[in-house]
C-alpha cells in the first residue's frame, strides 16, 4: 500500500537515487542534511530508513532528542518510527510525550497525510482534534493507522487524537 504524504507547502522530496545515496551517506556522517531543511515526505522516509547503518540510526535517535529544530526532531522522530523494535518505538512515545512542538508536527503531519487538508488545518486539528471538519472520516482513517505495524509515530499519533476525538464522535 502506498502512503499518502502530507500537504505541507515547503515538503522535501528525494530526486532521483543519487539524491537519495546523498541524503543517507549525509545522515551516516552525522549531518542531517534534507532533515533539518524542511518537512520530509514519506517517501524520503521509507527509502532512507532500511538503508541506515548503526551510526545513521544512533545519528536520528539523538537528533529526535536534541536536535536544533522542531523540524529535525520531527523528521527523526518519522525515522525512528520505521524502525523496528520496541526500544525504537518507546524512544517515539517518550518524544511525542514530552516534547510538544514535535507533537504538534508529528500529529499535523499524521492528519495531513490521512485526509490530505492544508497544512494550516491539519495544524489546527493538532492543536485542538475537537475543531477537525470531518471528525468521523478522520476517526475511521486514524482507527486503521492505529494498528500499523511498521510505523510506531503513526500509531501513537493516530492514538492521540482518537482519544482527544472521542467526546464528540457521537454528536
Amino acid at each position: 500500500m502506498r502512503r499518502r504524504d502530507i500537504t505541507h507547502p515547503r515538503l522535501r522530496k528525494i530526486h532521483d537515487d543519487v539524491h537519495l545515496e546523498q541524503i543517507r551517506e549525509a545522515v551516516e556522517a552525522g549531518d542531517p542534511s534534507i532533515f533539518g531543511e524542511g518537512p520530509t515526505s514519506n517517501t524520503i522516509d521509507v527509502a532512507v530508513t532500511p538503508l541506515l547503518g548503526d551510526a545513521g540510526i544512533e545519528n536520528f535517535r539523538h537528533w529526535a532528542k536534541e536536535g536544533k529544530t522542531s523540524t529535525l526532531r520531527a523528521n527523526s522522530v518519522s525515522i525512528i518510527g520505521f524502525l523496528p523494535g520496541r526500544r525504537n518505538a518507546e524512544l517515539v512515545a517518550e518524544i511525542l510525550e514530552t516534547d510538544p512542538k514535535v507533537r504538534r508536527l508529528c500529529v499535523a503531519s499524521e492528519v495531513s497525510r490521512l485526509m490530505q487538508w492544508e497544512w494550516s488545518t491539519a495544524l489546527a486539528v493538532a492543536d485542538d482534534p475537537r475543531t477537525a471538519p470531518e471528525a468521523s472520516a478522520l476517526a475511521a482513517r486514524l482507527a486503521k493507522s492505529v494498528i500499523d505495524p511498521k510505523d510506531s509515530e503513526s500509531r501513537w499519533c493516530s492514538a492521540w487524537v482518537l482519544q482527544r476525538l472521542a467526546p464528540i464522535l457521537g454528536d
